[in-house]
């Protein structure tokens, strides 16, 4: 009797932990589909298909167990990027499919999954914001105004770049947290996550995600101000080397412009480079361009058509260079300003502010 009240209890045991990993995912869909497609993110960031699901008068419905919870990616056409993420943790999830055009739904239904629709319904509230500082900025009348529009502008963006980061470091042991970090591809604060990301590292040592922005966000302080510059040593356009540690200690400033020739704001800012470099470079200032281009004769050709005086260097890999790599660098235009010890002193100087910071620390204001 005890042995088969055991088996009954074990059997019973096994079926609630069976009921406890069991995944549901269903909504609506407002398309004219026949089936979704269900796959998992690995440590790998690749695709592993689980499902190809039915779509029956306008729903859908799947259902599966799992080991270990992980991104799941809802595909809704066959595009690389038209699928919406969820993440696959046990419990009933709601995912609506919209009509095309119509905004980015979020999952719903579980911890995290309402964890997503909560930090982006706090995201979309500071997004507002900035889009209506962006359209006043475009009618402002003066540039007293559209000066007054950006310090509020830029107080907007690290309020944002707050919030999100206190979302992701209250979740640095969680599947939310390695869904978030994507956000952070193209994050302008790195020193609001430098500490929590490392820790994400640690704790996630196997996936893509976890690593790729912890290095990413390493990289971005590197170019810090405040913080020694890193070296790099490239060739010049002539065939030889140049790194900056030649350059560095023998000048007073030394300014670091990342740019590439198929770059169109890039070379939009040339001009304001060679201003700087014209009225500076007698007193002490110089500028090197780091080219990310990857065609050396589009790299040269770009420094003729342009009149580029000033030392250039490139190691002709596109976005895969060293300067990429080291710097965490993203987006170009990027520039740097070195000091003479060595200490950055600034960095993303574009425009007027290129000649302001140098008046300012060059003697002319």
């Amino acid at each position: 009797m005890k042995k088969t009240q055991l088996l009954l209890f074990a059997a019973a045991m096994m079926l609630a932990a069976c009921k406890n990993n069991v995944i549901t995912l269903s909504g609506t869909v407002e398309r004219d589909l026949d089936s979704i497609r269900i796959t998992a993110m690995l440590n790998d960031n690749g695709d592993t298909l689980l499902a190809n699901v039915p779509v029956t008068d306008g729903r859908y419905t799947w259902q599966s167990t799992v080991d270990s919870i992980c991104i799941l990616r809802v595909y809704y056409g066959e595009g690389d990027r038209d699928f919406y993420r969820v993440i696959g943790e046990p419990g009933d999830i709601t995912l609506n499919i919209p009509k095309e055009g119509e905004d980015e739904p979020y999952p719903t239904g579980t911890p995290l999954n309402d964890s997503i629709f909560a930090y982006h319904n706090a995201v979309t509230v500071f997004e507002e914001k900035i889009d209506s500082l962006y359209e006043k900025e475009d009618n402002a009348q003066s540039d007293e105004e559209r000066e007054s529009i950006r310090e509020e502008l830029f107080t907007i963006l690290r309020e944002q770049a707050q919030c999100q980061s206190g979302f992701l470091s209250r979740h640095t042991n969680d599947m939310f947290g390695i869904y978030l970090l994507r956000d952070f591809q193209l994050y302008w604060y790195p020193e609001y996550i430098e500490e929590t990301t490392k820790q994400m590292k640690e704790n996630f040592p196997d996936n893509f995600w976890a690593k790729f922005i912890a290095d990413h966000v390493e990289g971005q302080m590197r170019a810090f101000p405040g913080r020694q510059y890193t070296d790099l040593k490239m060739q010049t356009p002539e065939g030889g080397e140049l790194s900056l540690s030649d350059i560095v200690p023998n000048n007073r400033y030394t300014f670091v412009d990342f740019w590439a020739s198929w770059c169109g704001p890039c070379c939009a800012e040339l001009p304001n480079v060679k201003a700087v470099w014209e009225k500076y470079h007698d007193k002490g200032l110089e500028v090197v361009g780091v080219s990310f281009d990857g065609d050396a004769e589009a790299w040269k050709g770009a420094i003729d058509k342009y009149g580029i005086k000033w030392l250039n260097m490139s190691d002709l890999k596109g976005w895969d260079c060293e300067a990429s790599k080291v710097y965490g660098i993203r987006s170009i235009p990027f520039t740097l300003l070195i000091g003479q010890d060595g200490i950055i002193v600034e960095r993303w100087l574009h425009g007027d502010g290129i000649m302001k910071k140098l008046d300012e620390l060059m003697g002319e204001n």
